[in-house]
């Protein structure tokens, strides 16, 4: 019998042997997190259903089939391609139950046409989605960098295309859901959005982390460059994606405010990333209703939830509370300005103390010293030139976590977002 060279064994996948410090609880966080469209009633939406106008019926429609495109090109072609450029069996792992959630996500807006439309309609939903010129380019932008990985640089648009695909195209589609199931209609289906974007959530975390590891293996120039082609490749699919709203949702006015949203989620796609925002677009620019669907305490669909509207936390964490967003008196620093205008002064260790229970929340610890360095310094170096706003720091909280540890921003990002919610979106 011939002996097996070396380089001809196929590893097996060895659990016990963690790859890094997050893969793993990755793995465990998509096991928790996974669910089939028939847990949520659909038929229960019938009703509201037939009070929606005909322009608000073709909207949904349209909005239903383009995800359904985008979800078909990541589950079939997008995760099992890059799942073949990454070495790791576990990650692969990862990657392959994201793949197949994907087309769980896919199936589960057949499942909402099923419920609501004719067979005839939704044929012609799908001829719509197969035709149109707009949404077929974004798929061909996309997939060219999926079939293009053939080096570390390709490898890592490769990725960084997955991160804006899932933190930033579909969110044009998701808008009008999560508008009208905040607004008491069409909630079940909302449901499952909700589901798909807890889903989305830690997709975009994941390979975003995958891609920031392989541009750090990248020479200094080849970075330059990659964040370049990144730069180029966001403006190009937003100019598709505006071109594409704006189709899509005059009928109903909402083109500005779906532009907004889906700016705002660019930024975000590039947090993970680990690259600064590009549009800059503040929440308060986003509609409050739309927003409060990324993250509720109810509808648990954030990064730490297990299924869907009821279900516990599967995680047991210390909270972060309002006491870690109270400043004490720092001589040598400006004081700090409340929401409602309070002035009270500045205290680094709440800072501290609440990255901490962040970190908790994920099982991320980052180095003190890291914190100290990339957050804390530069905030305080601000706060000694003049007075900042509770806003603005946590702001630059936020954007410090996304550099060194966007799972541990995600717990910061996401408890920011439920306060807000229980001030009543102020």
């Amino acid at each position: 019998m011939r002996m097996i060279e070396q380089s001809e064994v196929l590893p097996a996948v060895n659990w016990n042997q963690p790859v890094d410090a997050y893969t793993k609880m990755f793995w465990d966080q998509n096991v928790r997190q996974f669910w089939v469209d028939e847990e949520i009633p659909l038929a229960d939406d019938k009703l509201p259903w037939m009070t929606l106008s005909p322009e608000e019926k073709r909207t949904y429609e349209h909005v239903l089939g383009g995800l359904t495109l985008l979800d078909t090109l990541q589950g079939g072609v997008g995760m099992p391609l890059l799942s073949q450029h990454v070495e790791n069996p576990q990650r692969k792992a990862v990657l392959g139950f994201m793949g197949a959630m994907e087309h769980m996500h896919a199936k589960s807006y057949s499942s909402i046409f099923t419920t609501l439309c004719t067979k005839e309609r939704i044929q012609e939903i799908f001829d719509w989605v197969n035709r149109h010129p707009i949404l077929q380019q974004k798929l061909r932008v996309i997939r060219q960098h999926y079939l293009g990985v053939k080096d570390p640089q390709s490898l890592y648009l490769g990725l960084a295309a997955s991160v804006l695909l899932e933190s930033f195209l579909f969110y044009s589609g998701f808008f009008y859901p999560l508008l009208l199931a905040g607004g008491g209609r069409m909630v079940n289906a909302g449901e499952i959005i909700n589901l798909i974007i807890r889903d989305e959530a830690i997709h975009g975390v994941y390979v975003g982390l995958l891609a920031q590891e392989v541009a750090a293996s990248l020479p200094e120039g080849a970075q330059q460059a990659v964040r370049r082609e990144l730069l180029a490749l966001v403006e190009a699919l937003y100019r598709l994606e505006e071109a594409y709203t704006r189709e899509l949702y005059r009928p109903l006015g909402l083109e500005e405010a779906v532009l907004a949203f889906v700016r705002y989620n660019a930024d975000k796609a590039l947090m993970n990333l680990g690259e600064s925002p590009y549009f800059r677009t503040r929440e308060e620019e986003v509609s409050p209703v739309v927003l409060a669907g990324l993250s509720t305490k109810t509808k648990n669909h954030d990064f730490f939830s297990t299924k869907g509207n009821g279900y516990v936390k599967a995680i047991r964490v210390e909270p972060l509370s309002d006491e870690d967003f109270r400043f004490e008196e720092r001589p040598d620093c400006q004081p700090v300005i409340k929401r409602e205008g309070r002035i009270v002064p500045f205290d680094e260790l709440r800072i501290v103390r609440a990255i901490e229970k962040a970190e908790a929340a994920v099982g991320q610890p980052i180095p003190y010293e890291d914190i100290q360095r990339a957050i804390v310094e530069p905030i305080k170096a601000l706060a000694r030139t003049r007075s900042l706003a509770i806003e603005e720091i946590q702001d630059r909280v936020e954007e410090g976590l996304m550099r060194l540890a966007p799972a541990v921003a995600k717990a910061y990002i996401l408890y920011r977002e439920e306060r807000r919610k229980e001030r009543g979106g102020l």
